[in-house]
C-alpha cells in the first residue's frame, strides 16, 4: 500500500494519483491541512506535497516528478519511462522543465483568476473542515476568502504576474510543445510516457485562464489533453474548474483580456533549453503574519484593478465545439 498526502485539487498531485493508477498500484489518498502540513511532519524527506509513504518498503520521498521515478524504478510493470536510456534521459528532463516552468506558471495563473472571479472557492478548497467547515459555508467564505488570498499572493508572487512577464512566457513555452505533439503525438519517443503525463497534469489550471484556454494556436493541445483525461480515466473537470464555469454562466463574463502584454521580442522564459537539470524548480517564499496585514492590498489590486479586462463569456472553441468534457 502506498499513501499518498495530497490536496485534491493540485495539478502536482494528479501527476502522482494517475501514475499509481497507470501502474495499477494500490493507494490510499490522505488529505493534509494546507497552511499546516502536520499531517507530514514524521517523515524525514522535505514536508512539500504531494508526498508518498511505500510501506512495502519503509521509504518515504516528496515532489511529484522524484515519486514517479522511484515508482517506476521500484515497480517496473505498465512502465512510464522507456527502456532505451537516451529517451529515458529526455523524459525525465522533459518532466523537470515542465515542473519549474508549466507547472509555477499555470498554478500562479490559475490561482490569479480564482481571485478575481470565484475568490469563495478559496475557501472550500482550504478551509473545508476547520471549525466544522465554519469558512466554508456561506457569508463566511467572504469574510476568509481576502485572508486565503493574500496568503497565496504572499507565497506565490501572483502579484508579479505582470512584472515577471508570465504570460508571455507560457506563450512562448506551449506554442511549439503544441507544434510537437501535432507532428509526433508525444514529447518523448513514440508512446505515452510520463513526460506526456506531467504535461497534460500541469495544464489543468490553465482550462479556466482564457488567455490560454481560449489561445487559437492551443487548442490542439487542450484537445490532446482531454484525449488523454478520455483514454487513461481521469477526471475530466476538478471542482474549482466547475465552479467557475458557474459563475461565469450566471453572470454572462469573463476576465480574459490582458491588455497589458508586451509585444515584440518573445520571452524565452527562465530556462536554459540546452542546460541539463537536476531538480525542480519552485517558487514558494514565506508568509509572517506581518507581511500577511502589509499583503492585504495586493489582494484587493489583483481582484479588481490588474489590467485584467471583461469579456462576454463564450466556451473556449474546444469545447464548443464538442470535444471537451464540459458540455
Amino acid at each position: 500500500m502506498i499513501d499518498l498526502y495530497k490536496l485534491h485539487w493540485s495539478h502536482y498531485v494528479e501527476k502522482v494519483r494517475w501514475a499509481l493508477d497507470f501502474k495499477k498500484l494500490p493507494w490510499r489518498g490522505i488529505d493534509i491541512v494546507a497552511f499546516t502540513k502536520k499531517e507530514m511532519r514524521h517523515f524525514d524527506c522535505p514536508q512539500t506535497v504531494p508526498l508518498i509513504n511505500d510501506t512495502e518498503t519503509g521509504i518515504a520521498i516528496s515532489d511529484s516528478s522524484p515519486i514517479i521515478r522511484y515508482l517506476d524504478e521500484t515497480y517496473p510493470e505498465h512502465p512510464l519511462f522507456p527502456s532505451d536510456p537516451v529517451e529515458r534521459d529526455q523524459v525525465w528532463q522533459w518532466m523537470l522543465r515542465l515542473d519549474s516552468t508549466l507547472g509555477l506558471y499555470a498554478r500562479r495563473l490559475g490561482y490569479t483568476q480564482l481571485i478575481m472571479e470565484c475568490p469563495q472557492i478559496l475557501a472550500q478548497l482550504f478551509v473545508p473542515d476547520v471549525l466544522g467547515g465554519l469558512f466554508a459555508r456561506r457569508g463566511w467564505r467572504t469574510v476568509a476568502s481576502p485572508v486565503l488570498g493574500t496568503m497565496l499572493i504572499l507565497r506565490f508572487h501572483f502579484h508579479r504576474n505582470r512584472h515577471d512577464r508570465i504570460y508571455e512566457k507560457l506563450e512562448a513555452l506551449l506554442t511549439p510543445i503544441a507544434e510537437k505533439l501535432g507532428r509526433d503525438g508525444f514529447l518523448a519517443g513514440t508512446q505515452f510516457t510520463a513526460a506526456d503525463l506531467t504535461l497534460a497534469s500541469l495544464l489543468r489550471p490553465l482550462r479556466i485562464v482564457p488567455h490560454f484556454s481560449h489561445h487559437p494556436q492551443l487548442q490542439s493541445l487542450f484537445v490532446w489533453q482531454e484525449r488523454l483525461f478520455r483514454e487513461y480515466g481521469r477526471d475530466v473537470a476538478f471542482p474549482y474548474e466547475e465552479a467557475i464555469r458557474a459563475k461565469r454562466e450566471r453572470s454572462g463574463l469573463m476576465r480574459s483580456r490582458v491588455s497589458w502584454m508586451k509585444k515584440g521580442p518573445e520571452a524565452t522564459g527562465d530556462y536554459d533549453h540546452d542546460a541539463l537539470l537536476h531538480t525542480a524548480k519552485n517558487d514558494l517564499h514565506p508568509v509572517s503574519s506581518k507581511t500577511l496585514v502589509l499583503g492585504l492590498p495586493a489582494y484587493f489590486k489583483l481582484r479588481w484593478f490588474n489590467g485584467i479586462a471583461k469579456a462576454t463569456y463564450t466556451p473556449a472553441p474546444y469545447v464548443a465545439h464538442g470535444i471537451g468534457g464540459l458540455v
